[in-house]
């Protein structure tokens, strides 16, 4: 496998940063405007641009790629146990806050002493499978359920990573294999997408790789791309058909496929694009790359606490003005708590993590053969 300069050993992907914030700013958008207008037909053009989502497909696809690089291409051990802890502190903590709040919000009209032995002792709403993304119990924060795949593919990383170690080729096939068994563990194979591109980021990275077929096809790849990423609106727009939904089922293929090759083809672009590079490292999109994992987990919340003294103000006269007044404050808000969380959650987190993982003793290593 071709290895890259040592000079990038310690690389930090600033505009993949940017990217993933994108990404979750288009989740964020998209229930936004869900929130109040989800029963108007017009607001299906507006989900080709804030395409929540397969936005979702993109996080995948990128955590495929970035948690894998140091291991496939720079050839570092993995320790699977290390892995698996500083994992859990990295996405666990903040996560465990925002679902507190999302059931406390829910019954902010009956707190009572009761309410908290119901919720918290006797679990009567099933908080704590929740809490611990059990199960796919999402009934206070309803996003959850990417927070449940992005934790079972990051189980499923390490093993993932050592096949990727053992022959490169073996992942596509992987991902055919994976969509024929087809359920919800296997939706990790968006992880996979990530994984090749990062097997291949020597190539994709190196000039040589302009003059590949590939490469001479780019843009009606990406042309295809930005139209798989957009499928799942265009059946919203214009419903496919029972025949179309007979012949996708048996094939174990459906909207999050196409989006995640879409993501594949988008991912392996900003690699090779340094023009898309310099964009994306303007330093508004890479502060909210940086607090996008926040973003993503408080907009609802946020959104519907706003929402909650707001929303009267949406009719009347003056409703358009209004609506944009809201979303001004929606979008300060959700940046401001994200924020919060990040530097006061997630990063004391992320360094508890890592004292933690460097006080541990090895355990299976998964590690790249040398010649």
């Amino acid at each position: 496998m071709p290895t890259i300069p040592a000079n990038n050993s310690e690389k930090h992907f600033k505009y993949l940063d940017s990217a993933r914030g994108i990404a979750a700013l288009m989740v964020f958008g998209s229930h936004f405007i869900a929130r109040t207008f989800q029963e108007k037909m017009n607001v299906h053009y507006f989900f080709f641009v804030f395409n929540g989502n397969d936005a979702v497909s993109f996080f995948f696809v990128l955590s495929g790629f970035v948690l894998s690089y140091k291991y496939v291409i720079l050839g570092a051990p993995l320790d699977i146990k290390k892995f698996y802890v500083s994992r859990v502190f990295r996405l666990f903590p903040a996560y465990f806050l925002i679902v507190l709040w999302s059931a406390l919000y829910a019954y902010r009209n009956e707190l009572s002493l009761q309410t908290f032995k119901d919720l918290f002792i006797f679990n009567k709403q099933e908080f704590w499978e929740e809490a611990f993304l059990l199960h796919f119990h999402n009934k206070f924060y309803y996003p959850g359920w990417t927070l449940t795949l992005e934790m079972i593919g990051s189980f499923l990383m390490p093993f993932y990573i050592a096949l990727a170690l053992k022959n490169r080729k073996l992942i596509p096939w992987f991902i055919v294999a994976m969509l024929i068994i087809g359920n919800n563990l296997c939706f990790s194979y968006l992880f996979l997408f990530g994984i090749i591109a990062s097997c291949y980021y020597p190539e994709i990275t190196d000039v040589s790789f302009r003059q590949t077929k590939w490469f001479k096809y780019r843009y009606p790849i990406l042309i295809v791309s930005v139209f798989l990423f957009s499928i799942r609106q265009l059946d919203a727009v214009s419903p496919f058909g029972p025949s179309y939904k007979y012949l996708a089922g048996y094939l174990g293929i459906d909207f999050f496929t196409y989006s995640g090759f879409a993501c594949f083809v988008f991912l392996v672009a900003i690699l090779y694009s340094k023009r898309a590079q310099r964009f994306l490292e303007n330093k508004v999109l890479v502060y909210l790359g940086k607090i996008s994992y926040g973003v993503y987990l408080v907009h609802v919340v946020v959104i519907n606490t706003v929402y909650l003294y707001a929303e009267k103000y949406l009719s009347g006269p003056h409703a358009a003005i209004n609506f944009v007044l809201i979303a001004i404050i929606v979008v300060l808000a959700v940046v401001l708590v994200a924020s919060v969380l990040h530097y006061c959650v997630e990063l004391p987190f992320m360094r508890i993590g890592k004292r933690a993982t460097n006080r541990m003793k090895p355990s299976l290593v998964v590690q790249r053969e040398t010649d």
